[in-house]
């Protein structure tokens, strides 16, 4: 069955189309070549008019579910009830905006697909019933690992790498993971114990290994292990002045891995 976009104003670098006004076919939901005659006496077609059409973005990092979200639902409950897509009585529904409305919102601004960063193992089920009520958009999210206490403790006591990556594999296989995130690596353990800033090569005091330990044996787990996604790193002290010297620090500790 084929189907057309008919007069689009198209754009897409990877099809060399900077705005020129064309038919765009596809047969199967596959963009295809302009079908024979006959065939396209039988498809669908839809006239924009000289609309734009173009690749559906996608935002790599964005907070739309998960733990993060619905704290700041939380703080915000009286906002914006001109927005709601449910009746007032819905928890967290007051807030803008719900994760029913997200679908929409990024569909709007031309966004195919949205990955949430910073998914906690624990919370996972909840992330997922969220982007179960995503509509339109596609949703993935990136697991936090690299300041929880297993995988810290399994570093202190000499675990080897191929335990560490079998703990990666598990942690992805049952969130439903795309790929990992690290947040300060070892950071929250050292929050824990009064620390302002938490170097690349600080020691955690009550496990005596750093934050660069963390994230290259992360980072090697992720290339063991064949995830497509490389780690997602929010290096340590963003927003401390100075920062830049972790930041450069970080860049020249992954040693080529991704």
């Amino acid at each position: 069955m084929y189907s057309c976009i008919k007069n689009a104003r198209a754009y897409d670098p990877v099809q060399n189309w900077h705005g020129e006004i064309r038919d765009i076919w596809f047969r199967h939901d596959r963009i295809c070549d302009t079908p024979a005659i006959e065939q396209q006496k039988k498809a669908t077609i839809y006239d924009v008019n000289g609309d734009i059409v173009m690749a559906g973005g996608i935002d790599i990092h964005s907070h739309i579910a998960g733990g993060n979200v619905n704290t700041a639902r939380l703080l915000l409950p009286e906002q914006h009830r001109k927005h709601l897509m449910r009746q007032a009585a819905t928890p967290f529904a007051n807030a803008r905006w719900s994760s029913f409305e997200t679908g929409y919102k990024y569909t709007e601004m031309g966004y195919s697909m949205v990955v949430e960063p910073a998914m906690l193992p624990v919370n996972a089920p909840q992330v997922h019933a969220e982007f179960a009520d995503i509509p339109i958009i596609d949703t993935a999210a990136l697991v936090i690992l690299g300041s929880d206490d297993l995988l810290v403790n399994l570093i202190r006591q000499g675990a080897s790498q191929s335990q560490i990556n079998d703990y990666v594999a598990w942690t992805l296989h049952k969130t439903k993971a795309l790929g990992l995130k690290v947040i300060n690596a070892g950071g929250s353990q050292a929050f824990k114990e009064g620390a302002e800033t938490f170097n690349l090569d600080d020691v955690l005091s009550d496990y005596g290994i750093s934050s660069r330990q963390l994230l290259q044996t992360l980072q090697t787990a992720a290339v063991q292990t064949g995830l497509p996604h490389p780690v997602h790193v929010h290096c340590n002290n963003l927003g401390t002045p100075g920062n830049i010297q972790t930041i450069v620090d970080t860049m020249e500790a992954a040693q080529g891995l991704p």
